[in-house]
């Protein structure tokens, strides 16, 4: 048995921020591998990093190593003729760690402290409650993040969870999939569509893509905070075993819909037609998704391109979901106020008069929905720190730059192509959800 625990011991245990013996031989066994299958070394060491753990506490259940450890380590394993898993000549490999012993504490007791507080433990979130835990004294400056999710990894853990199910970047659970009858309704758009046969040309020089949506501001901190929480994207800072737990599930997003004492809705229309997004904001008092909402909306879309078309003919064909304001709910007829305000300036409707053929879920298959994802992903990443103080005026003029990034790095001329080979796909999977 102590030949046993001997053994053990050799290959399972090295320092903390290490690979162990086992680790490092399943190192070399991936690269060889990976040689022998005639791949380049590109892609090679984030690979294999991806596929070993450091050690922590004693065990290697700790973060991957970076992709560059592990070029440096195979460096040495070349050099060294007589290489083995775990010969290491003593020295400290890499760079000294700056967040050690109580600066990992302060660390993990403030992003516990977030996420009790049910706050998102974030970078940002984490420098600004410990800004001294979080500094670099060599360069005076905040360590990068990479060090402090390193500590996540490493160090934080759920309460009442094992000490070794740390945090993760991990899936967020959701639930909700697509019934039969709405697949079936969502395939039977798709072949009305094609049987139209209109080219991809005729789609991108014809549809102006356009739709009511809107924004709801906090005025608050602890309304900010809760919207935060409901924006987050499919992933948090989680034990595995507190996966499932309802306060790591995402919080619905329809409390980014929800008007309240503490927010502010903000109306604006995405226009997106032949290659370019354009953001238009409504004014103030607006009355949403209602007959005269459509119809304002109509006015702003046809200024907006006469504005743009200039000394051209513009597309006059509008696309919308099958909002109140535009169609009936139950029968899909198009709304008196849609279709006098469409009249009244030179433009009409892709459905007509009668959208019925149009299910109303269809989000990743429309492709102004493409282009609000954008926008909001740009929003979220563009958020002031004081969310609650931001105006009325410097968030219409933030949407603005919004679709300024997005035209510049985006293949918006792409999506404006795309409709057709969506609507094919759909087909192609009966209905079901595309992967987009």
């Amino acid at each position: 048995m102590a030949a046993q625990e001997a053994l053990k011991s050799f290959w399972l245990q090295a320092p903390d921020g290490r690979l162990c013996a086992r680790e490092q031989a399943k190192a070399w066994a991936l690269r060889e591998v990976w040689r022998a299958e005639g791949n380049g070394d590109h892609g090679l060491y984030s690979w294999v990093a991806s596929k070993v753990k450091k050690t922590t506490n004693g065990k290697p259940t700790g973060a991957n190593p970076s992709s560059s450890a592990m070029e440096q380590f195979f460096e040495k394993v070349d050099e060294d003729g007589d290489w083995f898993p775990g010969k290491h000549s003593g020295a400290q490999r890499g760079p000294k760690r700056v967040l050690t012993g109580v600066k990992v504490t302060a660390i993990v007791s403030a992003a516990k402290r977030l996420k009790a507080a049910g706050d998102e433990p974030t970078y940002a979130a984490v420098v600004a409650a410990c800004p001294a835990a979080t500094l670099n004294p060599a360069t005076g400056q905040p360590v990068d993040k990479a060090r402090v999710y390193t500590v996540f990894r490493e160090s934080c853990y759920d309460d009442e969870s094992d000490p070794e199910d740390t945090w993760d970047h991990r899936n967020r659970l959701a639930r909700g999939a697509l019934d039969a009858a709405a697949m079936l309704r969502r395939d039977a758009f798709a072949i009305h569509v094609m049987s139209l046969r209109y080219t991809v040309q005729w789609y991108f020089y014809n549809l102006v893509w356009c739709d009511l949506c809107n924004s709801i501001v906090p005025r608050t901190r602890r309304k900010a905070q809760e919207l935060a929480l409901a924006r987050k994207a499919g992933k948090g800072w989680m034990s595995k075993a507190f996966q499932e737990s309802s306060e790591n599930y995402k919080l619905p997003k329809v409390l980014l819909k929800l008007n309240s004492s503490d927010t502010v809705r903000i109306w604006w229309v995405p226009i997106l037609s032949r290659g370019k997004l354009h953001i238009e904001p409504l004014p103030d008092n607006f009355p949403g998704e209602t007959q005269a909402g459509a119809a304002i909306m109509v006015e702003r879309v046809r200024a907006a391109l006469n504005v743009r078309f200039q000394g051209s003919t513009p597309p006059t064909v509008l696309f919308t979901d099958r909002g109140n304001g535009f169609y009936n709910s139950g029968t899909g007829a198009i709304t008196d106020g849609y279709r006098t305000a469409l009249r009244s300036n030179g433009l009409k409707a892709f459905f007509g008069q009668d959208a019925s053929v149009q299910p109303g879920k269809l989000q990743e298959v429309m492709l102004h929905e493409t282009a609000v994802a954008w926008i909001r992903l740009r929003l979220t990443k563009t958020l002031p720190r004081e969310a609650w103080s931001e105006t009325v005026d410097e968030y219409r003029a933030r949407l603005k730059v919004c679709a300024t990034y997005a035209n510049a790095n985006y293949d918006v001329d792409g999506l404006c192509r795309g409709f057709l080979k969506r609507v094919q796909e759909l087909h192609r999977r009966e209905g079901d959800r595309l992967s987009k």
